[in-house]
Parts: structure tokens; C-alpha cells; sequence
């Protein structure tokens, strides 16, 4: 019997969604449809972000703004180029390149997009920041580490709930509070550019 009520609860335990987690996000902005949270992430310094939004457009139409660099590229905040490195049937590879305000350096990652399958309503887009995939160049910083995801959401026919979610280690002298102090801006921005895109 101890036996069963064990096994029992590791199945309760492993299927029942970690609220705590969830607490963990702190609302830090809400405007035009867009809302921003951001919480601390474990044995790092820089804040995560997640954003939400609805957009009219399907999830076929958000995997080929994906899809193409320039489209993607004008999503990217801060984004000085954007070049396609590599497209795979489910994922592509843009090396990018972000300005950054005097005095310091752009910081520069190669990511991978990866497409999943659409599992009835729900797509999902794991993106995974690969800092030694190409050399480092000259007078810009390599990000040390990038990875988050988006979620896609099918309302309707022509509607489509977007979670973007992010943690970036940006390298070089940047302090971690001047990064956090800018990060709100970054999924608002991104998610902006968005939906002048597919409206």
C-alpha cells in the first residue's frame, strides 16, 4: 500500500504545474495589448523576460516571419544585421548582430531556431544561442549565453496568443543591473514590430 500512495504521488507530483515558478514572474508592464514580466533567474545575475500578446494572423503566417531574415530581422531590438547562416526543414540559423549605446561594444550570437510540430492548437519555437559557432569578431562582444523559447497559441482561425520568452547572459562590461534595468523594453519592442508585420 506505502508502495502504491508512493508511485501515486510521484505521478500527482510530476504532472501538476510548478505555481511556484509561475509566482516567481513580476508584472513590469502592460500597454497595447502587450504585457512584460520579468523574474530572477537561478545562479545568474540578468533578469528573464516572458511577454505576451494576441495577434491576427495564424501560426503558419508567424513561422514564416521566422522563416525569413528580413522579416525576423526587423523583430530583433536593437538589431544592426541579421544574416541566415543555415536553414534545416525545421530550423534555421541567423548569426546577429545588436547595437549597443556609447560606451560600450555591439554584442554579436549565432541562433538557432528550432520549428516543433504543431500539436493541435499549440506550436512552439526553441531558440538556443550558440556562441562558438562562428569566430568572434573584432570590436564586438560575443553574448556568453542566449536561450528562451516562443509559444504559439491558435484562438481561432485568424488569431494567434504569442508567449515570448527569454534569458540572455550578455558578456563583456555590461553590469547586470543596466542590463535589467533595459530589458522591459526589449519583448515590447519586439512584439511591436510583430504585429505591424502580420496587421
Amino acid at each position: 500500500m506505502r508502495r502504491q500512495l508512493f508511485w501515486l504521488t510521484l505521478v500527482i507530483l510530476a504532472f501538476t504545474p510548478d505555481v511556484s515558478a509561475q509566482k516567481n514572474w513580476t508584472l513590469e508592464k502592460e500597454e497595447d495589448g502587450i504585457k512584460v514580466y520579468t523574474k530572477r533567474e537561478s545562479g545568474s545575475s540578468y533578469k528573464a523576460f516572458k511577454a505576451e500578446m494576441q495577434v491576427n494572423c495564424t501560426i503558419e503566417d508567424l513561422f514564416g516571419i521566422f522563416k525569413d531574415a528580413n522579416s525576423f530581422g526587423k523583430c530583433v531590438t536593437y538589431c544592426k544585421e541579421i544574416k541566415l547562416l543555415k536553414a534545416e526543414e525545421d530550423a534555421v540559423y541567423y548569426y546577429i548582430e545588436t547595437s549597443l549605446p556609447w560606451p560600450f561594444d555591439n554584442r554579436d550570437m549565432v541562433y538557432q531556431l528550432k520549428f516543433s510540430e504543431r500539436n493541435g492548437n499549440q506550436a512552439k519555437v526553441i531558440v538556443t544561442g550558440m556562441p562558438s559557432y562562428v569566430q568572434q569578431r573584432e570590436g564586438v562582444v560575443r553574448i556568453e549565453k542566449a536561450n528562451g523559447y516562443w509559444v504559439l497559441d491558435a484562438m481561432d482561425a485568424n488569431r494567434t496568443a504569442v508567449t515570448y520568452q527569454m534569458h540572455v547572459e550578455a558578456g563583456g562590461s555590461i553590469p547586470a543591473w543596466l542590463a535589467n534595468l533595459s530589458i522591459v523594453n526589449i519583448p515590447y519592442s519586439t512584439f511591436m514590430e510583430l504585429r505591424k508585420i502580420v496587421q
